[in-house]
């Protein structure tokens, strides 16, 4: 195939770009194959890959409830500990359905503890290489082997149409300390100065500023201490339904031999690394590296992680001059990869027998996921499946062409260090690849 409008004055010198056939891998189109750039999301694949190859599809995560003491006559004599193994969608309700299962069993006493177990992970952490502004919001979560709700609370915010204070409602309520001062409602023509800042070595935030009147507003800010805050929404939540707790809530390893009270597996991976791929769930992919270090090392440190996707690329024959993984989301602008490097990671999702069809696990461009916004040719839409990815001064796209004659071709996308509007930059991608799809 010859293109030449790959030369396109869009793209900046440091664009990378591969155009290959999925099925033997032969190349139609390369440009700066072997640059290494800074991938923003699209690093996704690299995690997606490994842990679909190591954990397999079917995989489901297990969380447990498990206690020290039997329960006797409606009581246990000792603590209960909720046990992780990184579940990426362990929510707070699952924890209500905990909850009243074990209240269904008789018990209406707790004299020990509430206890989370996040030790497959070690401590709760964020990748040392992630931007200090970011680690206050929900995209930047940190890990822990136990963490609810994607490791985020939900802030409502609803101004007064009398010009008082705004209402401040929390999601879920057990995950947060208390919320300290309070938000000033002004005219709808006002300007938006409102705070949400997390109170340091606490899960508690400080709220001020002003919020225009009008509807509600949404905010999402990440819980600084998962496995903490996990297991105080245990504790209320048991104190709620009528059971009483005589200890506190803290953090530690469940004893080896525990009695099971209650158990949960999540969805499949397969479905879970789908969600990711849609809707470019930072919290998932770093779950992930942490689960396949777990695996394969017996804790989930983000090193091990990364080794094993380092050790999972030579097992492909992905070269790796100029890869250098900092995290799995790529949202750490210190990460770097090649265009060729993952092409070969799109060829081995593409053509491995025993993994998800690409087209259960990618969106369609310009249709669904966060690539909807894409600007496709009619004849296009439903062709192009891809994953798109954005950090400062990066723009990132890749997948797969499902062309009209020539079978599945790869495409891989990275644009480092643009300047000026995007809109050129995607409108010369788009019409490649509705070209593409034509073959």
């Amino acid at each position: 195939m010859a293109v030449d409008t790959f030369g396109d004055p869009a793209f900046p010198s440091q664009t990378g770009i591969v155009i290959e056939s999925a099925r033997d891998g032969s190349v139609l189109y390369s440009r700066n194959a072997a640059m290494s750039l800074t991938p923003a999301s699209v690093e996704k694949f690299v995690i997606a890959a490994t842990a679909l190859h190591d954990l397999g599809l079917s995989y489901r995560f297990t969380t447990r409830v498990v206690t020290d003491a039997a329960p006797q006559t409606g009581a246990i004599a000792g603590s209960v500990w909720l046990v992780g193994s990184g579940d990426p969608e362990l929510t707070s309700h699952d924890l209500r359905v905990a909850v009243n299962a074990i209240r269904d069993q008789g018990v209406l006493k707790i004299t020990g503890d509430v206890v989370a177990d996040g030790s497959l992970f070690g401590s709760d952490n964020v990748d040392p290489t992630w931007e200090a502004d970011d680690l206050e919001y929900g995209y930047a979560a940190p890990t822990s082997a136990v963490t609810l709700d994607g490791g985020t609370a939900q802030f409502t915010i609803t101004p007064d149409p009398a010009g008082g204070a705004a209402d401040v409602r929390v999601d879920p309520t057990n995950l947060v300390g208390p919320i300290l001062g309070d938000v000033r409602t002004v005219s709808a023509d006002g300007e938006n100065t409102l705070r949400i800042d997390p109170l340091p070595g606490t899960d508690s935030f400080h709220v001020s500023g002003d919020i225009p009147n009008g509807a509600p507003q949404k905010y999402w800010r990440s819980l600084a201490h998962p496995e903490a805050s996990a297991a105080n929404a245990l504790r209320t939540m048991f104190q709620s339904d009528g059971i009483d707790v005589g200890g506190v809530a803290r953090v530690g390893a469940a004893p080896a031999a525990a009695t099971a009270l209650w158990s949960k597996q999540s969805r499949p991976l397969s479905a879970i690394i789908r969600r990711m791929l849609f809707d470019s769930d930072n919290h998932i992919a770093e779950q992930l590296v942490r689960v396949v270090g777990a695996h394969v090392a017996g804790i989930g440190t983000l090193s091990n992680g990364i080794a094993r996707e380092h050790a999972f690329l030579a097992g492909i024959d992905a070269p790796q001059d100029g890869v250098a993984l900092k995290d799995a989301s790529g949202l750490s602008a210190s990460d770097r990869i090649t265009p060729r490097a993952l092409a070969a990671v799109l060829r081995r999702l593409a053509t491995d027998a025993s993994g998800p069809a690409i087209q259960n696990l990618l969106p369609r461009v310009g249709v669904e996921g966060t690539v909807r916004v894409r600007d496709l040719a009619p004849d296009a839409l439903g062709r192009v499946l891809g994953k798109d990815g954005y950090i400062g001064g990066v723009s990132s796209l890749a997948g797969y062409v499902l062309t009209k004659h020539h079978g599945v071709v790869i495409y891989v996308f990275i644009v480092n260090n643009w300047d000026g509007s995007l809109d050129s930059i995607w409108r010369a991608e788009d019409d490649l690849l509705a070209k593409i799809s034509t073959m």
